[in-house]
């Protein structure tokens, strides 16, 4: 059996928790705000789309894929996970190597 006092704390949480969700629902359907200033240079808002810029994106998603591989290889047993990690940065060196040819990048 509650007291009145149990329950009068039972509904004050419940009414916070239902202006929280209601607010974060909210807050999540407003857009972002824009961050520009009178005045900005417009470049400052254009995406960069250099050869550079390129190679970058396709070196972070082979990373990427390292990153899974390397957490799906550890939940292997032990007699595989060595030759399953060595594959897969074998795979991510082979995929940067294609970035730096598609990009049209020097390699170093």
């Amino acid at each position: 059996m509650k007291t009145p006092r149990q329950g009068f704390v039972a509904g004050m949480l419940f009414a916070l928790m239902s202006g929280a969700v209601l607010g974060s629902a909210q807050a999540a359907d407003a857009e972002p705000p824009i961050i520009s200033q009178r005045g900005d240079p417009e470049r400052w808002f254009q995406e960069e789309m250099t050869p550079m810029a390129y190679f970058k994106t396709l070196k972070k998603e082979a990373e990427a894929v390292y990153q899974l591989s390397v957490i799906d290889c550890r939940r292997m047993e032990r007699s595989q996970q060595s030759s399953c990690l060595r594959d897969a940065k074998a795979t991510m060196q082979q995929d940067i190597a294609e970035a730096y040819r598609k990009s049209g990048i020097r390699t170093r």
